[in-house]
C-alpha cells in the first residue's frame, strides 16, 4: 500500500546509497554529514529513476530534479528532521554533490531562494558548507 506521506528520516544525520556503482569519490561523503548536519537528516542519494518519480508524486514535476526535501520536523524539534533526495548520478566531483546535500538541508533549517536576494544568500551559505566539507575531507585524509 502506498503511503501519502513521504519517506521517514532516521535519528541521526546518515547517507545511504541507492546507486548500483557509488563514485569512490563519494566514500567521505558520510564522513561530512556526520560532523557537519545537526538534526534527524537522512540524505539519500540516488539516480535519476527515483528523482523523477520522486519528483512526479510529491511536486507533480514529470521529470527528474537534483534534490527534493522532505522536512520532518515538528514544533518541539531543536534541530531539523527530515529526508533529503539527492541525485547521484553526477557523483564526481564531490562538490557537486555537497552542493545539493547542503542545499537541502538549508531548506530544512527554513532557507528559500523565492526571491532573488533569498536565492543569493542561499548559495553563498551553500558554498561556505561545501568549503567547510572540503576542509574536513583534507584533514581526514591527508
Amino acid at each position: 500500500m502506498e503511503s501519502d506521506k513521504p519517506p521517514h528520516g532516521s535519528s541521526d544525520p546518515s547517507v545511504e546509497f541507492v546507486l548500483d556503482r557509488p563514485a569512490s569519490e563519494l566514500k567521505n561523503l558520510e564522513l561530512i554529514v556526520q560532523e557537519m548536519i545537526k538534526g534527524a537528516v537522512e540524505f539519500i542519494i540516488c539516480d535519476p529513476g527515483i528523482m523523477k518519480v520522486l519528483n512526479s508524486r510529491w511536486r507533480k514535476i514529470n521529470r527528474p530534479t537534483d534534490v527534493l526535501t522532505f522536512d520532518l520536523s515538528s514544533d518541539e524539534d531543536r534541530y531539523p528532521a527530515g529526508v533529503v533526495y539527492v541525485d547521484g548520478r553526477m557523483a564526481p566531483p564531490l562538490t557537486e554533490v555537497l552542493e545539493r546535500v547542503f542545499h537541502g538541508y538549508l531548506h530544512l533549517c527554513g532557507w528559500t531562494h523565492d526571491t532573488e536576494k533569498d536565492a543569493e544568500e542561499m548559495n553563498a551559505r551553500t558554498q561556505a558548507l561545501v568549503r567547510e566539507a572540503v576542509e574536513i575531507t583534507e584533514k581526514e585524509y591527508s
